[in-house]
């Protein structure tokens, strides 16, 4: 399907039979003395050589066409000027300029094809989620209040923003990071106490904590004129470096900063967004967002730019078929490595995500996501979700399809979004965490498609041998010794009652 200015893959139609295009016959490269043993990237996938070799291309079934068809029914493809989203970034004039046209979508119609309309959704929401003019002064205001305090006390260091509100990737409720250069304090702690003492000092700031005995000490704390948190910490270089390199990235691929907002929250919607408690970080996100694009893009004849198609695709990829038990992630050279060659396995815990720092090869930032066995399951949830054209198609035309996976909350609810700030939730996402019809059937449940580890086995072990009746036999003893020390108990009652009644009665 192509239009003025854009071209879309077409994909095939959804059928009852899912059929997968079978592995290229063109034998893998031969592999030298220095690689290590084969390893599965997917499951159910042929074996590849540690040389970084991209996936097979294969149908996508699971993938509603994008090309309209059979147009008998109320969706038509509305076709109004192009515009440019201010999502897209510049392109080079050698390059035929292609962008992520938001302009397709102000009608508020829907589309023949649920592809196209998811795609218009996030180009939507993330409108919703970016700052207005207002917002964006009082988070400058609130930076500049902050940075004048700490040059009040260290004249001569260096501050400097970093992470979500250095990249353009906060959400309304994300903090700012801050790091203090250059201020030539003996330890951490001592600047970070200096800090906390001037701003209360001067009324700048509430909720004031000081974590100093963490792996990076911190100071954490509310501005009082804007309720924006923050972070500050003092000379941690590798922040403002990581900071560069996503801002570099979000250049050279535009869909990442959309697909980086729908994620983050979602999973901070699931509370899976924090490391300290088991989930996936900011970073670790966007590397595994340029991995997935790399590997989407290397095995396309032309790059695959509707929204939608890559949402599912990330979905697909890490929540139903990577194979993490064996294979880490780099965004940078080969999209995917051994484990074990890299030194980044976990005896104990095997199917823990490995995602290499781009900036730091040797340091493994996926390692403290110890809860990836939940995350990969709200990921394979949300595929099948997406993925279901029964139940997308029974959402009828008052029904938001990206609502399926993103549930209102208080903060979305609240604001007030939009280039004109006038946009609400309930307006943009119609129906947006209603109940979903269940179209699963027998398979209710399966959303992972993935054997499961020891350590994650949530079924009965060792003596809990299960008879013909499905009652465990180590089940039905404990039942019986609990009944028995029961009416043990019991027994005893009524003895003790007796006695009373017996010494109640001779005193009389």
């Amino acid at each position: 399907m192509e239009t003025d200015g854009f071209l879309y893959e077409t994909l095939s139609p959804l059928s009852s039979a899912v059929t997968v295009a079978s592995p290229p016959t063109t034998p893998p490269p031969e592999t030298t003395a220095g690689d290590s043993e084969d390893y599965l990237v997917l499951r159910n996938h042929i074996p590849i050589s540690t040389i970084s070799t991209p996936l097979p291309e294969t149908s996508a079934p699971d993938f509603f066409s994008l090309d309209p068809v059979n147009d008998d029914d109320g969706w038509r493809t509305p076709t109004p000027p192009l515009k440019r989203s201010r999502l897209a970034t510049p392109l080079p004039d050698d390059e035929p300029k292609r962008s992520l046209e938001a302009g397709w979508f102000r009608a508020n119609c829907r589309f023949k094809s649920p592809m196209l309309q998811l795609h218009k959704e996030i180009l939507d929401f993330c409108d919703f989620l970016s700052p207005t003019a207002e917002e964006q002064v009082s988070r400058n205001a609130a930076v500049e209040s902050v940075s004048d305090v700490i040059k009040y006390i260290w004249p001569n260091c260096n501050v400097e923003v970093f992470g979500s509100f250095k990249t353009g990737l906060f959400l309304p409720s994300s903090d700012v990071d801050m790091v203090i250069l250059e201020s030539r304090m003996k330890t951490p702690q001592m600047g970070l106490y200096a800090l906390s003492k001037a701003l209360s000092q001067r009324g700048v700031a509430k909720k004031i904590q000081v974590i100093a005995k963490a792996r990076v000490p911190i100071i954490k704390f509310v501005e009082k004129r804007s309720g924006i948190s923050f972070d500050v910490s003092f000379d941690m270089e590798n922040g403002p470096k990581a900071a560069e390199y996503i801002q570099d990235a979000i250049s050279k691929w535009p869909p990442l900063r959309p697909l980086c907002l729908i994620l983050k929250v979602f999973l901070q919607q699931r509370e899976l967004n924090e490391v300290y408690s088991g989930g996936i970080g900011s970073y670790a996100l966007l590397a595994m967002l340029i991995a997935m694009l790399r590997n989407s893009m290397g095995t396309r004849a032309s790059p695959e730019h509707n929204l939608g198609v890559l949402l599912v695709t990330f979905f697909d990829m890490y929540g139903r078929k990577l194979n993490t038990s064996d294979v880490g992630v780099a965004c940078d050279g080969g999209t995917f490595f051994s484990k074990k060659s890299k030194g980044f396995l976990n005896p104990s815990r095997k199917s823990l995500i490995s995602i290499q720092d781009p900036q730091d090869p040797e340091n493994d930032i996926g390692k403290n996501s110890f809860n990836y066995f939940q995350i990969k399951s709200a990921f394979g949830m949300a595929c099948s979700t997406l993925t279901d054209s029964k139940l997308v198609m029974s959402l009828g035309p008052n029904r938001s399809i990206l609502g399926t996976i993103i549930r209102p909350d208080k903060v979305l609810l609240e604001r007030k979004g939009g280039l004109n700030g006038d946009v609400t939730f309930t307006n943009l996402l119609p129906g947006a965490g209603e109940p979903l019809q269940n179209n699963f059937g027998e398979h209710e449940g399966l959303f992972c498609n993935w054997n499961v580890d020891d350590e994650e086995e949530p079924l009965p072990r060792g003596k809990d041998v299960v008879s013909d009746d499905g009652v465990g036999k180590e089940s039905r003893k404990k039942s019986k010794k609990v009944v028995k020390k029961r009416a043990v108990k019991v027994k005893k009652a009524v003895t003790i009652k007796k006695r009373k009644r017996t010494s109640t009665d001779s005193q009389s």
